[in-house]
């Protein structure tokens, strides 16, 4: 599976691997296992909640560790 970025407008992904050299993936937290968490990073990545949500979150969603 692709890991790309959740996070906004981050273009990291890692099938381009000059978008991401040196950059990591971290997985989502679970909503079923750190509901708290989760919501809080849903927030911070900053996108519309049609777009990402605790529905929306599988073990394939990822944020990158790239600073912008």
């Amino acid at each position: 599976m692709v890991k790309r970025c959740a996070h906004g407008t981050c273009n990291s992904d890692d099938r381009y691997p000059e978008r991401v050299q040196g950059v990591k993936f971290l997985p989502f937290p679970k909503p079923k296992s750190n509901l708290k968490k989760c919501l809080k990073w849903i927030k911070a990545c900053n996108r519309p909640s049609y777009q990402l949500n605790i529905h929306t979150i599988t073990r394939n969603t990822y944020v990158c560790s790239k600073v912008r």
